[in-house]
């Protein structure tokens, strides 16, 4: 790799970061202001991304965009990832920002390193290393003061809003752990594109796309297409450009810039405060991805060589 396409992987894994942050805000913009439903603008973004990614797999070979369904086996595995993924991961976040703000409910995710080692250790019956232990109590620690500010005995966001944004995490670590040997056999926009359409449909049982709810104007228009057709169809596809260029791992931390861009946005655009206890508190949980996620990467490709 040279460093002319190393800067450009790098650059290329920016964008889809800055693209998710962007879009919790222009979702915590519709719940909060326009009274839009969670559910409705995640089925609606399942629904259309996952058929957008179909289209074009299909375009490029549409044998090998169904060839998943000749292994029942696959099959299974794959709509457990679509209900228990790409929805569960997709739901609770856009909930946890409603219940909260968009950098709330996006730093608690990025707690799912932490579940990952966590784990593996148990299921390797293996202690962690020093090293996790310690990036285990710094995320815990960054948590407390994001939640508490510092004072036990008061909480900065409600017990909901913080259970929702844990379960992403939990939704997160299991959709970053369990795809394996899917998407190695048969392509991440296969498994994705399929995913997405599955759990758009699981989820259009409970809320479906048509029944919409809320005050629509252009401003918010926009900002749902922009959810659906960059933040989710868009980015997707230049993140992958990005793992091809420089591999998973830098990909991965160049895109965890999306905490920062959330919040930035945040503030910038709907005038979010925060006070040194959240950036604190947001700095540590940070630093823990940073130092678990070669480590996360590693303990990934074994559970995939495992499940293989």
């Amino acid at each position: 790799m040279n460093r002319k396409s190393f800067i450009i992987g790098a650059l290329l894994a920016l964008i889809p970061g800055i693209l998710w942050g962007l879009s919790g805000v222009f979702g915590q913009y519709l719940f909060q202001q326009r009274g839009i439903s969670a559910e409705w603008l995640v089925t609606t973004r399942l629904l259309i991304s996952g058929s957008l990614m179909l289209i074009i797999s299909f375009a490029v070979s549409k044998e090998k965009t169904l060839a998943v369904f000749h292994d029942k086996k696959d099959t299974g595995r794959l709509l457990i990832f679509a209900v228990f993924g790409l929805m569960a991961v997709q739901l609770t976040y856009f909930v946890a920002i409603a219940k909260s703000n968009a950098p709330t409910a996006t730093i608690l995710q990025y707690v799912f390193p932490v579940l990952i080692v966590l784990y593996t250790a148990l299921r390797g019956r293996k202690l962690p290393t020093k090293k996790e232990v310690a990036a285990i109590i710094m995320a815990m620690v960054g948590i407390f003061l994001l939640v508490t500010h510092g004072n036990p005995n008061t909480l900065n966001i409600t017990v909901e809003a913080l259970i929702w944004g844990l379960s992403s995490a939990v939704a997160m670590a299991f959709y970053t752990m369990y795809p394996g040997s899917l998407q190695l056999r048969w392509g991440s926009p296969v498994i994705i594109g399929w995913g997405m359409l599955f759990g758009g449909i699981a989820l259009n049982f409970y809320h479906p796309f048509w029944a919409f709810t809320g005050d629509i104007d252009m401003t918010g228009f926009l900002m749902i297409a922009f959810i659906i057709l960059f933040a989710t169809f868009g980015a997707f596809y230049i993140y992958l450009v990005s793992v091809t260029m420089i591999g998973a791992t830098y990909a991965s931390l160049f895109a965890c810039i999306e905490p920062l861009a959330s919040a930035f946005f945040s503030v910038i655009g709907l005038n979010l405060v925060f006070n040194s206890m959240d950036w604190i508190g947001s700095a540590l949980i940070l630093i823990t991805m940073f130092l678990l996620s070669r480590k996360t990467d590693e303990k990934v490709e074994t559970d995939e060589k495992d499940i293989a």
